[in-house]
């Protein structure tokens, strides 16, 4: 029964491991608010990346962020909003979280690919 999940996947979509780094806000010196993202690469999340539908982009996107990929995981959410996914050389900024149904079966993350952030 666990092998049935990965039946519809196509070779690429497999699920693959994300590296979260939370954000934390600090006042830099001239009284400006900066992000800065920090982790340890400790807190890892299970999901399977996709490119997001038409749907998606214009359900989701916010003014400053336009929602690129959907990254599905199974489980209860374990990152937030405004929080950076590491794949590898790729770097994702989580837009917004849909925990579909409440109930802590699957989790779906609409980000932003970012090719700026490091």
């Amino acid at each position: 029964m666990n092998n049935a999940r990965y039946m519809y996947l196509r070779p690429g979509n497999l699920f693959k491991d994300f590296i979260v780094e939370r954000n934390t806000q600090t006042v830099t010196s001239t009284g400006r608010v900066a992000n800065n993202h920090s982790g340890n690469g400790s807190l890892i999340l299970k999901g399977c990346l996709a490119e997001a539908t038409d749907e998606d982009r214009t359900n989701h996107s916010q003014k400053d962020h336009i929602v690129t990929h959907t990254i599905v995981q199974s489980g209860s959410p374990k990152a937030k909003r405004s929080d950076k996914l590491i794949l590898g050389n790729r770097t994702f900024y989580v837009v917004d979280i849909d925990d579909t149904g409440s109930l802590g079966i699957s989790t779906i993350y609409y980000a932003e690919e970012r090719r700026d952030a490091k």
